[in-house]
C-alpha cells in the first residue's frame, strides 16, 4: 500500500485479452495501492479466469465496448468505495508498478489534479520509433498548442487522478482514442494536469492497440478537437484556471 498518502489508493486497470499478463500485472501492482479494480472489456480468452484468487474486485462488460467506457466503469467504482486516488495502468506489463508512487506524490503535494507518466522525459525504457514515433511526435505538438503546455507523451496510458478529477471522470471519460482525448477534457474543465517522468517497459505479452492506423485516426481526432474545442463548454459549468 502507498506510504505517499494517507488517502485511500485504487489501481483501476482495464483489461482486453491480456490473460497472459494480467495476474502478474496484479500482483505486482497490489503493494503500491490499496486494491485493485480490474475491467475486464468483453474478453474471449478467459482473462478473468486468471484473476482467481488475486483478492481484486472485477467488473466484467460483456462486450467489447472500448477503453474509454472500461475506465469510466473502475473510476466510477473506485469513487463509490472511497478513493481518494485513482490510478490506470494497462494490463500489458508495460507501467512498472514501483513508479506509481510517483505519480501520487505529484498529487498528494498538491500540484495538480491529475498526473501522467512520460517516457520521454526519462532515460532508457521503451519508446515507439519510426512512423509511430511520428505520429506520437504530430499528437504532442497539436496537443501542446491547444492546452499551452509542453505534452511529451500525449498516448500514454499511466495516470493518476486526484479527488477533483476522481469526481469528472467517474461521469464523463473520453469514449474515443482517450488518452489524447483525454488531456483536452481535462484541460478544458480547468483541471491542472503534470508530466511525472518514468520508464516503461516492452510489452510482456500481447499486441500493442497503439497501430500506425490508430495513431493515425488518434491524430486526426485530436486536430478535430482543436477545431471545436473552442466552442464547448466545460462539464457543469466549470472553469478553467487562470
Amino acid at each position: 500500500m502507498s506510504n505517499v498518502s494517507r488517502k485511500p489508493v485504487a489501481a483501476v486497470i482495464p483489461v482486453y485479452n491480456e490473460r497472459r499478463t494480467i495476474a502478474d500485472v496484479v500482483q505486482r501492482t497490489k503493494p503500491f495501492v490499496d486494491w485493485v479494480v480490474v475491467v475486464d472489456d468483453g474478453s474471449t480468452d478467459g482473462s478473468v479466469a486468471a484473476l482467481g484468487g488475486l483478492g481484486v474486485d472485477v467488473i466484467r462488460q460483456p462486450v467489447n465496448q472500448g477503453k474509454g467506457a472500461a475506465l469510466l466503469r473502475g473510476i466510477e467504482a473506485a469513487k463509490e468505495a472511497g478513493a481518494g486516488f485513482a490510478i490506470t495502468l494497462d494490463a500489458d506489463g508495460q507501467h512498472a508498478a514501483q513508479q506509481l508512487d510517483r505519480l501520487t506524490k505529484a498529487l498528494a503535494e498538491g500540484e495538480a489534479d491529475a498526473a501522467v507518466g512520460t517516457r520521454f522525459r526519462g532515460s532508457g525504457g521503451e519508446r515507439p520509433v519510426g512512423l509511430r514515433r511520428i505520429a506520437h511526435r504530430a499528437i504532442a505538438a497539436c496537443l501542446s498548442g491547444l492546452t499551452g503546455r509542453p505534452v511529451t507523451d500525449p498516448t500514454s496510458g499511466l495516470w493518476a487522478f486526484g479527488a477533483r478529477a476522481v469526481v469528472l471522470l467517474s461521469e464523463h471519460y473520453p469514449r474515443g482514442y482517450s488518452e489524447p482525448e483525454l488531456l483536452l477534457f481535462l484541460h478544458r474543465n480547468g483541471l491542472r494536469v503534470v508530466e511525472v517522468p518514468v520508464e516503461m517497459r516492452a510489452r510482456q505479452g500481447g499486441r500493442s492497440s497503439l497501430t500506425l492506423p490508430r495513431a493515425l485516426i488518434a491524430l486526426g481526432r485530436t486536430a478535430l478537437v482543436m477545431l471545436v474545442a473552442p466552442f464547448r463548454s466545460a462539464v457543469g459549468g466549470r472553469r478553467r484556471h487562470a
